[in-house]
């Protein structure tokens, strides 16, 4: 669940949004596997629904216009390592 909390807080933020898709769409596939059967329909999941969710807010860089992706963006770190944008 802190795991949860930390994605959502980047999602919020906009600071670190690629890290936060990939750990979600890694969190929710796990999620998915252990509620799987006979609890839920395997195709139409909310965990496969919110991993889709994740990867909009990451490609589309929502956080650059709704967070602090911009600033964050500006910070010697992710000028350096682009990969914590």
């Amino acid at each position: 669940m802190t795991g949860l909390l930390g994605i959502g807080l980047a999602f919020l933020l906009g600071i670190g949004t690629r890290i936060a898709a990939a750990s979600c769409a890694l969190m929710m596939g796990f999620m998915w596997l252990v509620a799987m059967l006979p609890a839920t329909n395997p195709l139409t999941d909310d965990h496969w629904i919110l991993a889709v969710a994740g990867a909009v807010v990451a490609t589309t860089a929502a956080g650059n216009h709704f967070g602090l992706g911009r600033a964050w963006r500006r910070t010697a770190p992710v000028r350096r390592y682009r990969f914590l944008v």
